[in-house]
């Protein structure tokens, strides 16, 4: 196979795990001598329908779904075949071999719909959807989990990104995707490993990024550090989202806005920076699929701190330089920024580097190409 359809549900100009994935398996694809075409929602609908992503072709479409009341429901049945035939002829054009969703949103319907009537394989990598979707659509929608359901019933192979979220699937759609179904974690790349400039701040720092949405536990993470009462280290709290307002106030609550710092949208470079420069790293997410974050702060050799919850706890294993607490433990989490200060400003640990390597993408992608083999066959 040389030509595959990517439908993650976010994209470049957007930032996290999926972006994350999609442009890291287009790219290593690529080296593979597959090449990828991005297809992906049109929102917000200013965006270039038409765009390029480090070389790759980006196409942007409106996939809407009769959801949120009368206006999406009308805007849904005046435009989804025209949608649909622009997406078909995309692919037509591109000469796609297959289509491969990254998390399922309202690209999975469009996705589902063009694969069948170009007759090409489809495979659905599942990224925890059903848990942390930040506006908890699976839990409200029946609309998106029946969507949920036709899209994996009907796939021809299935990845999750980790062995809960498979098992999680499975236990939602049935035993019917058994067969079908594995797990890829998702993975790190080269450049995570790699010395280089430091996030500038004069004084050493405790890390946590991720999109400032009540799942990832930054609020719970403010209140342990406002009682672990710590001696040299500030808390960095990179990213955005809804929450961030709330986060700031309560921070001001606390008192201790002087010394937690929200530097805001990070992107792959301040991010590697951030890494560097840290301390040791946070991830106190009341909920996680897999955790690319931590894998980050691995690769960079730093001490993690980790909440013990879903997938995370597949690929942070408990060790002299990795301690888990249970999600949402105000007191255990303080506990352990305390352990973390007490450890002092390390070098990169090796062998915090030495099991990130489990997970470069190089590696990750030569599993996705078996599954894309396996989808093939019949085709």
């Amino acid at each position: 196979m040389k030509r595959v359809a990517l439908f993650p549900s976010a994209f470049h100009p957007s930032l996290g795990g999926v972006e994350e994935l999609t442009g890291q398996l287009a790219v290593h694809l690529q080296k593979r001598g597959v090449k990828s075409l991005i297809c992906v929602n049109q929102w917000p609908r200013s965006l270039p329908a038409v765009d390029r992503w480090n070389g790759f072709a980006v196409r942007r479409f409106p996939f809407r779904l009769p959801e949120y009341g009368v206006k999406a429901k009308v805007s849904f049945y005046l435009s989804r075949h025209r949608v649909m035939r622009g997406v078909v002829r995309a692919l037509e054009h591109f000469r796609a071999e297959a289509v491969h969703v990254q998390c399922m949103s309202s690209n999975a319907w469009y996705a589902y719909g063009a694969a069948a009537v170009l007759n090409l394989p489809l495979i659905v990598s599942i990224q925890g959807e059903r848990t942390m979707d930040a506006q908890g659509i699976y839990e409200k929608s029946p609309l998106y989990n029946r969507i949920l359901c036709r899209v994996l019933t009907q796939a021809d192979q299935v990845t999750a990104c980790s062995a809960a979220t498979l098992q999680d699937i499975k236990s939602f759609v049935g035993g019917g995707i058994a067969q079908k179904s594995k797990v890829i974690y998702n993975g790190v790349g080269g450049e995570a490993f790699e010395d280089g400039v430091k996030w500038p701040h004069p004084k050493p720092y405790l890390l946590a990024i991720g999109r400032l949405v009540p799942q990832k536990g930054f609020r719970q993470l403010l209140e342990a550090y406002a009682s672990a009462n710590l001696g040299l280290m500030d808390l960095m709290i990179a990213g955005d989202g809804p929450d961030a307002g709330a986060l700031r106030q309560l921070a001001a609550e606390f008192g201790i806005s002087e010394r937690v710092h929200f530097p805001g949208r990070a992107g792959r470079a301040m991010v590697q920076a951030l890494m560097r420069g840290c301390s040791g790293l946070v991830v106190p997410s009341l909920r996680e699929p897999m955790g690319i974050v931590a894998l980050e702060g691995m690769a960079a050799g730093k001490p993690l701190l980790v909440s013990a919850v879903d997938g995370l706890k597949e690929i942070a294993k408990e060790g002299p330089w990795c301690r888990r607490v249970p999600p949402g433990n105000v007191a255990a989490l303080s506990r352990g920024l305390q352990w973390i200060e007490a450890l002092g400003v390390l070098g990169p640990l090796e062998k915090q580097q030495e099991y990130a390597q489990k997970f470069l993408w190089e590696r990750l992608t030569d599993e996705y190409l078996g599954v894309y083999s396996t989808a093939l066959e019949g085709y």
